[in-house]
């Protein structure tokens, strides 16, 4: 069984191309039946690969499609996925779509994948995670930002540094010695691709 991974596309072009794919997304939407027989049914990575005119075999395609929306020029497109961002969905599309680049941000908190391809953070600008068991987990784009609502959190002042938040954040729960308060502190690593 593998670990679960939260992984968000901001796929970013020319109208007409972003409307094409946002189309084929529809289509699959419309449907009663999954294109491919499999056991995620029919939001199935694999249905937009092929619908795409890909082969599923060749790309990695281990999830599905939780969420989609159109908003100008810009299509989100949310997944849950096996382990990590399935880098063959992206592959096809920008194959396809040769005006597109997708944008990504991945999370899957049981291996500390943290990661984004979106190095100016135009599209994905929170830089920081705050993972809550207790209250809601919260996204910064600065350290400061992070350090100011962990000090708030622990009754403290945090210096805008991610081990001393990490550090702040442990000690917070170690005094607590509540096992349902846990806080796990991230940032999000900027891939080249």
């Amino acid at each position: 069984m593998p670990n679960w991974c939260d992984c968000t596309y901001k796929c970013v072009g020319d109208l007409k191309d972003v409307r094409s794919l946002y189309k084929a997304l529809k289509y699959i939407d419309k449907r009663k039946t999954s294109i491919i027989k499999n056991g995620f049914g029919k939001w199935w990575l694999g249905n937009l690969v092929v619908k795409l005119g890909g082969n599923w075999e060749k790309y990695r395609c281990r999830g599905e499609i939780t969420y989609y929306e159109l908003n100008g020029n810009i299509l989100t497109i949310c997944q849950n996925t096996a382990w990590c961002e399935q880098e063959g969905v992206r592959k096809i599309i920008e194959e396809k779509f040769p005006s597109i680049k997708v944008y990504y941000r991945e999370e899957e908190p049981g291996c500390g994948v943290y990661y984004t391809n979106d190095a100016n953070g135009e599209y994905f600008p929170e830089r920081y995670y705050l993972d809550s068991y207790v209250d809601d987990s919260e996204y910064f784009t600065t350290i400061e930002e992070a350090a100011d609502h962990v000090s708030g959190i622990i009754g403290e002042k945090v210096e805008p540094d991610k081990n001393a938040i990490e550090e702040a954040l442990d000690e917070y729960m170690e005094e607590l010695d509540d096992e349902d308060v846990r806080y796990s502190f991230h940032e999000f690593t900027v891939v080249d691709e």
